[in-house]
């Protein structure tokens, strides 16, 4: 799957874990590289990969934002979709 950021970065969305050497769930490149990409760990449970990968995205999009106010803001997120999408099912 590949998108576009708001500056027209093309990203490529691969789902496959980042190497153990960065000790992470998810990984966004950075928007200055060559065909960035945003990895996301396929084997996380349904809950922990959206928010993942809503991270990421929100990386590839706003790459200045401290790491902290980015997983807060995918946590509350994912959280929220997953209120509201199971409770109108």
């Amino acid at each position: 799957v590949k998108f576009k950021n708001s500056d027209g970065v093309e990203y490529e969305l691969i789902w496959r874990k980042p190497h153990y050497t960065y000790n992470a769930d998810g990984l966004c490149h950075s928007p200055e590289m060559d065909n960035p990409k945003i990895l996301v760990d396929p084997k996380l449970k349904k809950r922990r990969k959206l928010s993942t990968l809503i991270e990421e995205v929100t990386h590839a999009f706003f790459w200045d934002i401290p790491e902290y106010k980015v997983r807060k803001f995918s946590a509350l997120v994912a959280k929220l979709i997953k209120q509201n999408i199971s409770d109108s099912q």
